[in-house]
């Protein structure tokens, strides 16, 4: 009688763990025995969605052997090819049916050990807490500088304050994660900068990041510029604004300057002349100025065709859901529009 649970007492909450997973074979299995043991000590609930970003690395195969081995706790999802870290995260969110979600990367960095002191800071009536790094961790002296002066400037540019040292490592409450899974459907997503701008109640954790468990980062330089690219035209138009100033301000240059040489000819009977080198300077800049800010709002309308197309933001081309998911867990999945 006394083990029995009184027929009155509140049900356990449930949390999602979410963790995106591209080409991580080596080191998956470490990662979700250590996210397991950690939930095991805990007093919730816990289920463990694994996304599957289009691995090649036969990664997938250990994705189902995982969930054959935690029926009740895993959830795999598996997409139809690479749609990249921001979707493959969108969908983990899609489905997360918990009171509270934590995301997180699979490769280590983000230590679960460290989850206890999210939920903590739920419990104590956070919507939103964040992980942010006190370093880098085990990357290039050029990561290390690009990184952080991209935060400075986009935070320059935008109206929206983003965490210089943010990572995807964090909780969303229930209320933040209804707004992701409901309004928040824009497919040139920057999910650090979207959960800045949701307000909410909002608490920071610092932590050090570890070297990876195995494997190697699959961000390429190339990946981080389109990230960049994504959170400097989602988050601001600044930018827009500066081609307008300048090519303002150019105009009235040359008006000033127009007005001085007809006042010289009239007034001082000579003609102002200038030499080559300033005549194709001058060309030079000015014809570099529009197609910088040709390039620039090429940029931001090519933003605004992909989002009228509205094509999904990624495609499940299979999913395994845990056993304790209740199935009216789909309903969270909002539809695309």
């Amino acid at each position: 009688m006394g083990d029995r649970p009184l027929s009155g007492a509140a049900p356990r909450r449930r949390i999602t763990i979410v963790a995106p997973v591209y080409n991580e074979v080596e080191g998956i299995a470490h990662f979700t025995a250590a996210v397991l043991a950690v939930m095991a000590q805990l007093p919730y609930d816990a289920t463990l969605v694994l996304v599957d970003d289009g691995a090649t690395d036969g990664t997938a195969e250990v994705l189902d052997r995982l969930h054959a081995e935690h029926p009740q706790q895993i959830t795999v999802i598996h997409l139809s090819r690479n749609f990249g870290h921001q979707a493959a995260l969108t969908a983990g969110m899609d489905v997360a049916d918990g009171d509270a979600m934590i995301c997180l990367d699979c490769d280590m960095q983000h230590p679960p050990a460290l989850i206890p002191a999210l939920l903590e800071r739920w419990e104590a009536g956070y919507d939103i807490v964040q992980a942010t790094r006190r370093e880098v961790g085990d990357v290039n002296l050029f990561k290390r500088l690009t990184t952080g002066n991209f935060y400075r400037v986009l935070n320059l540019l935008s109206a929206t304050h983003i965490e210089p040292m943010a990572s995807d490592f964090r909780l969303l409450s229930r209320p933040v994660l209804a707004v992701f899974q409901r309004d928040l459907r824009e497919r040139d997503r920057f999910i650090r900068g979207l959960v800045s701008w949701v307000g909410f109640r909002y608490a920071r954790i610092e932590f050090d990041p570890p070297p990876r468990f195995a494997g190697h980062s699959n961000y390429s330089l190339g990946k981080m510029l389109r990230f960049a690219r994504s959170g400097l035209i989602s988050f601001s138009k600044l930018p827009l604004k500066v081609a307008s100033v300048l090519g303002l301000v150019v105009s009235t240059l040359s008006l000033l300057y127009g007005l001085f040489a007809i006042f010289a000819w009239v007034f001082m009977s000579r003609a102002v002349m200038q030499g080559w080198a300033s005549i194709i300077l001058v060309t030079t800049f000015l014809g570099g100025c529009q197609l910088l800010f040709l390039g620039l709002i090429g940029e931001y309308i090519a933003t605004m065709f992909d989002e009228i197309k509205a094509r999904p933001v990624y495609i499940v081309a299979r999913q395994l859901t845990a056993e304790s998911c209740q199935p009216s867990a789909v309903s969270h999945q909002p539809e695309e529009r």
